[in-house]
């Protein structure tokens, strides 16, 4: 069951100061299906893409998968019809977590008549289509750019030609001649993948082989059983030649992509460093810091242990001092009644004084009278 479709547009400005490091695109998202764009502006002299799920494979769920169709496109910003686009469609999981795309040499991109480059500027389009796990049915997408040169389109004349071809007793017009001449014409090196178009091609050189002498030289009638020999080996070797250029292909993807991970991982590991380095720093601080805190709490203790000392003594001469104000408590009526008894007897001092004071102050006049003489001896 299709879960959705998303399309992406990544509009790339100063395309042409790109470095030759990949990178990568804004993570856009279909519900919780995630995917990124990366690129490398310069990789051999191309400009090489691919679709990726941007979440590092060693850090999905065990059992993690996503099916999708996908497509990507280089977009001619004179002519859509020129727009470039591979599409197709399989599982990601932990082992396979991006899907190269597309090599475009910068001789193609950089051509002004074809727009891939406008004002520096590269327009790329992603659409993703995801299911569910259970529903995912192959749609018979395949990797494929939308402008690569068609067949020719006379291809049920040239069925019919050859079911002709089949009945017939060897003797060929010359527009039968002519059709097997442009099957062959029209046949390039990757329809020798083709087995039905191989069979095609056999029965033509059939035919050129039978023809009268009318049409071709006799030099070229005995030159087309060799010919034809030769042929026969064409298609395996074309076979083994797409398949060791496939696995090629397939082990620069692995190169390219090791080697973007291993760029990934060197900016990882140069971040870690500093953040290790930075932290080794605050650790520095906080252990100078910790010495001082730990000098100021010895200092702090040994004032402590002065105050508790202190305390101690104050507390025992505290308690001696209230032994003594307690006992002094119990006799103090004692001695307010001494104090009142005292006070009485100060003032009975002090009134008898002052009467002696006043008789003695009175023989003073009669005892320096003039009339008085000193006794002399």
């Amino acid at each position: 069951m299709e879960v959705g479709t998303i399309k992406f547009t990544w509009k790339i400005k100063n395309f042409s100061k790109l470095d030759r490091h990949w990178h990568d695109s804004e993570v856009f998202s279909l519900r919780d299906y995630k995917w990124q764009i990366w690129l490398c502006a310069n990789y051999k002299d191309k400009l090489v893409m691919c679709l990726e799920v941007p979440d590092d494979a060693r850090t999905l769920p065990s059992g993690w998968c996503q099916n999708a169709r996908w497509s990507l496109t280089v977009v001619s910003q004179i002519d859509k019809k020129l727009s470039i686009t591979t599409a197709s469609e399989g599982k990601f999981n932990a082992e396979r977590d991006y899907e190269c795309f597309l090599f475009i040499p910068h001789k193609e991109l950089r051509d002004p008549g074809k727009g891939y480059l406008v004002e520096d500027t590269c327009i790329i389009e992603a659409d993703v289509t995801v299911f569910e796990d259970v529903a995912f049915e192959s749609q018979g997408l395949s990797k494929d750019t939308s402008n690569v040169a068609k067949e020719d389109p006379s291809q049920e004349k040239m069925n019919a030609f050859l079911a002709k071809i089949s009945s017939s007793k060897n003797i060929w017009s010359k527009e039968e001649v002519e059709e097997a001449l442009t099957l062959i014409e029209n046949t390039y090196p990757a329809n020798l993948n083709d087995p039905g178009r191989i069979s095609k091609i056999r029965n033509a050189f059939d035919v050129l082989s039978s023809v009268d002498d009318y049409y071709i030289t006799v030099e070229q009638k005995a030159e087309l059983p060799t010919m034809k020999e030769k042929f026969n080996d064409l298609p395996d070797r074309a076979a083994t030649a797409t398949k060791d250029k496939n696995m090629c292909t397939n082990k620069e993807f692995v190169k390219m992509t090791l080697g973007r991970k291993l760029d990934r991982c060197l900016i990882e590991f140069k971040k870690a460093k500093e953040e290790t380095e930075q932290q080794e720093r605050s650790i520095v601080n906080l252990q100078l810091q910790a010495k001082v805190l730990l000098a100021q709490i010895e200092e702090a203790q040994k004032k402590e242990d002065n105050f508790s000392s202190k305390q101690k003594e104050m507390t025992k001469l505290s308690n001696d001092l209230k032994a003594e104000l307690d006992v002094l408590e119990k006799q103090w009526p004692e001695y307010e009644a001494k104090m009142k008894a005292a006070e009485e007897e100060e003032k009975k001092v002090s009134t008898e004084w002052h009467k002696m004071k006043q008789f003695v102050l009175s023989l003073k006049t009669p005892f320096y009278s003039s009339d008085i003489k000193p006794c002399t001896m």
